[in-house]
This record gives C-alpha cells, structure tokens and sequence, in this order.
C-alpha cells in the first residue's frame, strides 16, 4: 500500500511517500522544505501569520505530490510549535480541508522509535532514541519494539538558538548557557533513561552533521542513514560549527544554507545529550517520526 506523511515541525515541513507492507517501509519520494513554523514562538506561544503561511503553502504543495505519487493514504502530523501555539487554530482553519493531527511529546516520542526501530532493526538493546528537534527534543529507551521509557522536553535547535545564542559567532557565555538549559531539563531523566552505550539520533539536527562529516554535496539519504557519528567527532563538530561566523557555516558541504543558523544549537544539544549519558556513538538515522506516522496510518 502506497502512503504519504507530511510532518509539520518547527523549522521544516518534511513529507516521505512510500510503499508500506508487512511492517517494511521502502521511500519513494522524499520532499523537505525550511518554513520556520516557530520563529519567535518560544517567547510568545503564537504562530506569525508569515509563518503560517509559508507552511500552508508547503504542506499544500506536499498534499499534491503525495497524491500525484499515488498515494491512497495521506497523514499530516503537527509537532511541538503546533502544539504549544495559543493560535494553533488558525494554522488549522488556513489548512482546511487537510486534516492535522497535533502529536504530544509522548505520541511523537512513540512514533520516532517505531520508525528507528524498522529503519535500523539490526541494532542492540537497549537502544536510546534521540529525536532533536526545531522546538523540542524526545529521548526512547526501547527494548526490541517495546518503549520502557519515553520523555519529552522543550530544548530544540531553534528555541535554544533564540534563547541563547546571541552573537556570531556563539560566545562562550552563550554556549554554557545553551548547555544549562540542556541539562536543567534533561538530567532529572537520566536515571531512568540510562543503560544504553549507543544512541540512534533523527531529525534535522543529526541527519546535517552526517552529512557535514561525509561532506556530502548533494545531500544523500543512503549514505547518511545508519552513519555513525563518535562521540568524540559530535564533540568536534559542535566546537568547529560554533567557531565559524554564520557566513561560513552556510558554505559547509552537506549543510543546508537554511540550516545554518541553528545548526550551532542543535550540535550543543546533541553533544551534552552524548555526555550525560556517556554515549559512545551516535547513529544517524533517515527512518523517523515519518516513518512511524506511516505505519501507524
């Protein structure tokens, strides 16, 4: 059965159109585009009308393509700025007559691990899942296909970038800071959460210093997914990219241009989540919250 899921994030509308059968999952079309959903909304829960628009437009122009490709099943999901927006209603009515479905932490945690879990079967338990985010980031630990534990907590590579770092390129102050937050929330949780030595890591985030690490140009999902990224080699990416002015971290190979501006955030939240758990690895995965959506559509 062919399907379609259009995630809404906070920094990007990503849609994957693929055959699904018997729990495996073969992509067909992979579509992304950077809309910004929650620029600014971390200071005032509400989604500007800018950036409602760009994202009605993309996830309008993804509806399209998803049922052009064939699909017979289209499941459009919103994650954590559609969530915690005031005005997430009027992004619904602007939307109508598609249909979103608004995940909480706990179904959008879920979803990621169901969607790593048929990606990368091969892997060892106990398996953490790191899902970083533009507005949020889930952490699974799972056994097999069961969830033991799953936490959602509001630090993202957006939201952390326009709470702390200010200047180009991050000063020290600023970085420390972004750290805090990152444990603040996350290190209540450790103890439950503790017990894998390897990590598997989706979104953005991830999948972009993958292909920083591979210089990928252009981006290629194959070669990305199942890269594995030492802790020792997070640690370096997130020093280099937070030492380099904004002009520079666009021109990276395998780094989107648009990407470029919170990149910074997103590799100090990856790189304090590898060291509180003493994470030897990393694994970048292209089977994701997508991939989840679509087999549970």
């Amino acid at each position: 059965m062919r399907r379609a899921a259009i995630d809404v994030g906070t920094h990007s509308v990503r849609l994957l159109v693929a055959d699904v059968l018997e729990g495996e999952v073969r992509p067909v079309v992979r579509r992304l585009e950077i809309t910004r959903l929650g620029e600014g909304a971390d200071r005032s829960r509400v989604l500007v009308p800018q950036a409602i628009g760009r994202t009605v437009r993309a996830v309008r122009e993804f509806w399209r393509v998803a049922h052009e490709a064939g699909a017979d099943r289209v499941v459009v999901v919103g994650t954590s700025a559609v969530r915690e927006a005031s005005n997430r209603s009027t992004l619904e009515r602007d939307l109508h007559p598609i249909p979103l479905v608004v995940l909480d932490g706990d179904a959008e945690a879920e979803l990621s691990f169901r969607g790593v879990r048929a990606g990368l079967r091969d892997l060892p338990d106990p398996l953490l899942v790191l899902d970083v985010g533009g507005g949020s980031t889930e952490l699974v630990l799972g056994s097999g296909d069961r969830v033991v534990r799953k936490v959602s907590v509001p630090v993202g590579s957006v939201r952390l970038r326009e709470r702390c770092l200010h200047s180009d390129p991050p000063a020290d102050v600023e970085v420390q800071a972004l750290r805090r937050e990152v444990l603040d929330c996350v290190r209540p949780h450790r103890a439950s959460l503790s017990g894998a030595t390897r990590a598997v890591g989706v979104g953005g985030t991830v999948t972009s210093l993958a292909a920083v690490d591979l210089s990928l140009d252009p981006y290629d999902p194959d070669r990305v997914h199942g890269h594995v990224l030492s802790a020792g080699r997070v640690a370096s990416l997130a020093r280099g990219l937070c030492a380099m002015p904004l002009g520079l971290r666009r021109r990276i190979p395998g780094l989107q241009p648009e990407r470029a501006d919170v990149i910074c955030a997103g590799a100090l939240i990856l790189e304090t989540l590898v060291a509180l758990f003493g994470l030897e690895a990393v694994v970048a995965s292209e089977s994701d919250l997508l991939w989840g959506a679509l087999l549970a559509s």
